[in-house]
């Protein structure tokens, strides 16, 4: 489509949609998902993640559009469920509300598999573990009949992959984690925002920010870097509208629907300095 064909573009219901992408983009869904039947099961998720975010119909209709196509460009489905991937829409400096991808745990963890991982798995590191990483080496031992609250505050994270074969391991500290988070984040400051723990007890985020910085070490693998590349995106976007989070797993799905629900014609905040995306 050419610019003068996007300025007439015009989405009212999810209907308008999933129509406009079957129209003008449905050869290229079906070449990012390898047969029609996945495409079309795309084209229902779209469906079904507008209906759960009618908010996204008030942003500028091609941020919707490009925003749906990065994501089957990557071959992951959005949901609230699965945790792979999300539409979000966000405040705009300049442009009013606007969408945007936002890669999920999840799915950094299903293009790891398909990049050759044979195993990936992210964990949390709390002060009173038994943890040692020595030449890339990792070693945590916990005793899994003890709490959250007996192991102690949080001190960090790591992923490991095993990958050809061959296992590799970032670990990263609890203040250069959210120090990237301050830096990268645009809902840091939100009272909504899946960085403060009381939104994500399972600390989903720190996780996802050491599987993502994991990324880098893996085997060149343009998908893996054009997504984290997608959710680092900054542009001029601020602020998530108030009320919703950026997400990456099923609990802030669904803590996201759920706020939603609560309010669904709350106003956006304004535009704050926050920058760049989740970490």
């Amino acid at each position: 489509m050419d610019n003068a064909d996007q300025t007439k573009v015009v989405i009212k219901n999810p209907d308008d949609l999933k129509l406009f992408l079957a129209k003008n983009y449905m050869n290229q869904i079906k070449n990012f998902f390898g047969n029609e039947k996945q495409a079309m099961k795309f084209l229902s998720s779209v469906m079904s993640a507008v209906q759960k975010m009618p908010k996204l119909l008030d942003c500028e209709p091609m941020s919707v559009i490009n925003s749906f196509m990065t994501m089957a460009q990557l071959g992951l489905m959005p949901s609230d469920v699965s945790g792979e991937a999300f539409v979000l829409p966000y405040d705009s400096k300049k442009n009013g509300l606007v969408a945007q991808f936002q890669l999920g745990y999840q799915g950094l963890v299903t293009l790891f598999y398909r990049a050759g991982g044979q195993s990936v798995r992210a964990e949390i590191v709390r002060e009173h573990d038994d943890f040692s990483y020595e030449n890339g080496v990792i070693r945590h031992k916990i005793d899994i009949f003890k709490s959250n609250e007996d192991r102690g505050e949080p001190i960090g994270a790591y992923a490991i992959a095993l990958v050809n074969g061959q296992e590799i391991a970032k670990a990263m500290n609890k203040k250069d984690i959210l120090d990237m988070a301050k830096n990268f984040s645009k809902s840091f400051n939100s009272a909504y925002t899946p960085w403060k723990e009381i939104n994500d007890p399972e600390l989903w985020m720190w996780k996802k920010t050491v599987l993502k910085q994991l990324g880098k070490l893996m085997p060149k693998n343009e998908t893996i870097f054009r997504a984290i590349a997608e959710d680092n995106q900054d542009g001029d976007l601020k602020k998530p509208v108030e009320g919703l989070v950026d997400s990456s797993n099923l609990k802030m799905g669904n803590f996201l629907k759920e706020k939603y629900e609560k309010d669904p014609q709350g106003e956006a905040p304004q535009a704050d300095t926050a920058k760049g995306d989740s970490a």
